[in-house]
C-alpha cells in the first residue's frame, strides 16, 4: 500500500527523533554492532586498538612517573574523539608480547599527530622496564625515507662523541677515561647505522663544537651528562618528521634505548617523565 506524503513526513520525523535520542542520551553502538539504517557510527582512529593497549599497559605499570605517562596518552585518545567508556575501560595486556604489540603496533598505525607522543613513551617504557628485549623489532639496515631526520640524529651523535672524547682525554681517572671512551665507542657504532639510514643526506662533521676544552672533573660529569640528555632530545625530534617512514619511527626507540644505556656507568640521567626533553627548555 502506498504511504500518503503526509504519513512519509511523519515516519521520517519519527525516524529522525530517534537517531537524536540515541545519540543525545550519550548511547553508543558497539564498533562491531550490526549497521543500522539512520543511525550514526564512528570511524575508530588510527591504531585506536593499539592505542588502548599501550594505555592498558601504562596503567599497570609501576614505573616512576606512570601514572603520568598514561595520563599523557589518555588525554591524547580522548582529545582524537575515543569515547570516554573505552578510554575507561581499558586492561593491561596479558604477556610481554603483547605489551610489546602495543606500543609497536602503535608506532606503526596511529596518526601522525600523535606519532610524537607514543614514540616517546615507548622509548621511555623501554628504557626503564628494560625486559622482553628480544621480542622488539631489530633495527633496519636500510637508508629512511626521511634521510634527513636521520642526518641530524647522525649530527647529534658526532656532537655527543666528540663531547666524551674530550671529558676522557681530560680525566685524571685511568677508569673514568675507560668508562667515558666505552660510551663514546658505543656511540661510534651507532653512527654507522645512521650514516646508512640518512644515506646521501648525510653532511660533513663539524671540525668543532661549542665546548670548554679546560674541565674539571665534576665539569666532565656535567658536559656528559647534558650531551646525552641533548642527544636523546635530538632522537625524539626525529618523530615529528616520520608521519610516512613508520620502519623508521619504530627505529628511534631503540636509538633512545641505546644512548641512556651508554650514559648510566658514568653520566646517569635522572628519571623524566618522558624521556627526550630538551634540557634547555628546564
Amino acid at each position: 500500500m502506498l504511504v500518503p506524503p503526509s504519513r512519509r513526513l511523519v515516519l521520517a520525523g519519527a525516524l529522525a527523533a530517534g537517531v537524536t535520542t540515541l545519540t543525545g542520551c550519550g548511547v553508543r553502538l558497539e564498533d562491531d554492532a550490526p549497521r543500522i539504517p539512520f543511525v550514526p557510527t564512528r570511524e575508530p582512529i588510527p591504531g585506536e586498538s593499539a592505542l588502548l593497549a599501550m594505555l592498558g599497559a601504562l596503567e599497570g605499570s609501576d614505573e616512576q612517573y606512570a601514572d603520568e605517562r598514561a595520563e599523557l596518552l589518555r588525554q591524547a585518545l580522548l582529545e582524537a574523539q575515543v569515547p570516554q567508556d573505552l578510554v575507561a575501560d581499558v586492561t593491561a595486556p596479558a604477556t610481554g608480547g603483547e605489551v610489546v604489540s602495543a606500543f609497536e603496533g602503535s608506532i606503526r598505525d596511529c596518526g601522525p599527530g600523535v606519532l610524537p607522543l607514543v614514540g616517546r613513551l615507548t622509548a621511555t617504557h623501554r628504557i626503564l622496564a628494560g625486559a622482553h628485549e628480544e621480542l622488539w623489532s631489530e633495527p633496519g639496515t636500510e637508508a629512511w625515507r626521511a634521510r634527513g631526520a636521520a642526518a641530524d640524529a647522525l649530527q647529534a651523535t658526532r656532537a655527543t662523541v666528540y663531547a666524551l672524547d674530550l671529558i676522557a682525554a681530560r680525566a685524571t681517572d685511568e677508569r673514568v677515561s675507560k668508562q667515558v671512551l666505552e660510551a663514546a665507542k658505543g656511540l661510534h657504532r651507532l653512527s654507522v647505522r645512521q650514516t646508512t639510514a640518512a644515506g646521501e643526506a648525510v653532511r660533513p662533521a663539524p671540525l668543532g663544537y661549542d665546548v670548554p676544552h679546560e674541565l674539571t672533573a665534576e665539569e666532565g660529569r656535567e658536559l656528559g651528562r647534558r650531551s646525552f640528555e641533548r642527544l636523546l632530545a635530538a632522537y625524539a625530534d626525529t618523530f615529528p618528521r616520520l608521519g610516512g617512514d613508520r620502519r623508521a619511527a619504530l627505529e628511534v626507540p631503540q636509538w633512545m634505548v641505546t644512548a641512556e644505556r651508554l650514559s648510566r656507568d658514568r653520566f646517569p640521567l635522572e628519571v623524566p617523565v618522558l624521556y627526550g626533553d630538551d634540557p634547555t627548555d628546564s
